[in-house]
């Protein structure tokens, strides 16, 4: 049986650098994107089988539980490769990129999915779209630091369910709640300052909110104005709206001016045509032309200048 050699793939000449946080799913999903392709042909591409699906993904899961792509070293190998990254920055800016159970001896390229141990949320649409130029969403291992985006305002619902069920939208704007901003700029400053410690305090403190919210007092009207926007918002178009480049439109894009068509064209009549209508500088005065009438007091007899007219002729 003849022996096969696996070449390693060239660098792609479209290099894309991961996004802090970001799951490899979405990497190689914008990846794929990249290169005008998806996740199965840039996989088999590569010379890397279709993944496996873990028995413990077709089970009854939480509604937040993420499912993640896990590659063994010959895998990541191979995609840090085509990429062009180094495998460290790659191991740096995506928490799962090393979590395959590595098994001592070498193994040709797999991939598998099972359950991330982590949740992964939707990142800031704002931030996604000045990062990448596309509207497409980017999944990310957010840590409770980083769910509020306090550039543009926007706070990522992810993980949050009402009751236990799912939200029915993603991202939450925080332009009318200052006081949210604020708490969230302590939060940051607790968890700087006492390190590991904070994680209990911050446990407590969700549920003393919850348990606030859910036993409410009916005279309560601070909750229900701050969720009265938000249940507005559900209703409304995406918070982003791309501007579209001209480079990615067709040539006919912005049709030209349809011509107006000419009026259509009426008979002119005897007395229009014998009194035409004057030009745009002039006012003509309403109503049909009358005749002069001649005026009572003789007009003087204008007599001819001495430098226009002709010299009287001599006497013979």
């Amino acid at each position: 049986m003849p022996r096969r050699h696996h070449l390693a793939p060239r660098a792609s000449i479209l290099r894309l650098a991961p996004i802090q946080w970001e799951t490899t799913v979405s990497y190689l999903q914008r990846l794929a994107r990249r290169h005008h392709l998806d996740t199965a042909e840039l996989l088999r591409g590569l010379g890397i089988p279709g993944p496996l699906l873990h028995p413990e993904c077709t089970r009854p899961h939480g509604p937040y539980t993420s499912i993640e792509l896990y590659l063994n070293p010959a895998s990541r190998s191979l995609i840090a490769d085509f990429a062009g990254i180094p495998e460290e920055h790659l191991a740096h800016a995506l928490p799962q990129w090393n979590g395959h159970r590595d098994k001592p001896h070498a193994a040709p390229p797999k991939a598998r999915l099972r359950l991330a141990p982590m949740h992964a949320v939707t990142g800031c649409p704002h931030c996604t779209l000045a990062r990448t130029g596309q509207t497409h969403p980017v999944r990310q291992y957010l840590p409770d630091t980083a769910l509020i985006c306090q550039c543009h305002s926007t706070w990522m619902l992810g993980r949050h369910t009402l009751a236990g069920t799912r939200l029915p939208i993603e991202h939450a704007s925080l332009r009318r709640a200052p006081e949210i901003l604020a708490a969230h700029r302590a939060h940051v400053r607790f968890i700087k300052r006492w390190g590991p410690a904070a994680d209990h305090a911050l446990a407590l403190a969700m549920n003393l909110t919850e348990t606030w919210r859910r036993a409410a007092p009916a005279e309560e009207s601070i909750w229900p104005a701050r969720a009265r926007p938000h249940r507005r918002q559900q209703a409304r178009p995406p918070l982003v709206r791309p501007r579209p480049r001209s480079d990615h439109l067709p040539r006919d894009h912005h049709p030209r001016p349809v011509p107006r068509p000419p009026p259509p064209h009426t008979p002119r009549s005897r007395a229009s045509r014998a009194h035409p209508s004057p030009p745009h500088g002039r006012r003509r005065s309403p109503g049909p032309a009358l005749a002069r009438e001649p005026s009572p007091v003789p007009r003087p007899v204008r007599q001819p200048h001495h430098l226009h007219s002709r010299p009287p002729p001599l006497p013979p």
